[in-house]
């Protein structure tokens, strides 16, 4: 439920301005992925009637057709790159990158690859959480774009990504806390961010967030018009209750009725709403 609530949200706030939706799956490490997820991921939006309406490019974009574009972004930032092999336990209790590998320019087996961040403050609107601003190199510090094991880290790929194809992000508030980072990458290759609204996250009663790893319930597809409608109950869009409605009258009626004024900022817990 928690990711058709992002998906839900996007889709009628980019309808409604007249855009274009598509999914996007961030498929960038293979050995964290269930091979499965991406077919059940697609089938579920189909589902529900998520079906992208891109003009150009495929309606299902996978990062991992993106190698190219990525290599060619950290070229871009070649020179404020280094080479770390600091580990996780070697870095704790720091707050932010000490610094430790900063002269390393060249390449060295076995590291990752960080970008080396100057004292410049990135701030950004954010429609549904307010405005944020940070001081980079003091608050956030260096961080990873490529990683040990030569995958792409999210942030970097994200952020190439969405400077490129994207207007608007609207995605949950859990990935609230990277933005500056993404938003900087940005800055650094000349691109132009998106317009972010961060939702707050479906939890448990207890505030832990709804997900496989805290064995939330899957989302029955056997339901989807009941679905979306719980969905808009979630998002503060006080949908009617017409139990006979089928999914293209719920979509139609969001799209309709979607206000994002309406979003609460928490999310009425899925115990306390079941």
């Amino acid at each position: 439920m928690g990711s058709l609530l992002s998906a839900l949200a996007s889709f009628l706030d980019i309808r409604q301005r007249g855009g274009q939706w598509f999914v996007r799956l961030d498929d960038l490490d293979p050995p964290r992925q269930d091979p499965a997820a991406d077919a059940q991921i697609i089938a579920s939006l189909n589902v529900h009637g998520l079906i992208g309406n891109r003009d150009h490019g495929p309606e299902i974009d996978y990062q991992s057709n993106h190698q190219i574009r990525y290599e060619a972004a950290l070229q871009q930032v070649h020179r404020h790159l280094f080479y770390c092999n600091c580990s996780r336990r070697s870095l704790a209790g720091e707050q932010i990158y000490p610094g430790t590998c900063r002269e390393r320019k060249t390449w060295h087996p076995d590291c990752a690859v960080r970008l080396h961040v100057e004292d410049v403050k990135v701030s950004f609107h954010d429609a549904l959480q307010g405005s944020f601003s940070y001081h980079m190199a003091s608050e956030l510090g260096d961080f990873i774009v490529k990683r040990r094991d030569g995958l792409w880290a999210y942030n970097f790929a994200a952020a190439v990504d969405d400077g490129q194809d994207v207007t608007h992000a609207l995605r949950g508030e859990d990935l609230l806390d990277v933005t500056a980072q993404q938003i900087y990458v940005m800055q650094q290759l000349d691109l132009a961010a998106p317009q972010y609204a961060h939702l707050p996250v479906l939890c448990f009663a207890d505030g832990t967030k709804l997900s496989k790893q805290t064995h939330a319930p899957a989302l029955n597809n056997q339901h989807p018009a009941a679905n979306l409608r719980t969905a808009l109950l979630y998002l503060g869009q006080n949908p009617p209750v017409e139990p006979a409605w089928v999914v293209s009258q719920w979509l139609e009626w969001g799209l309709s009725n979607w206000r994002m004024d309406r979003v609460p900022k928490q999310l009425t817990t899925y115990a306390e709403s079941t």
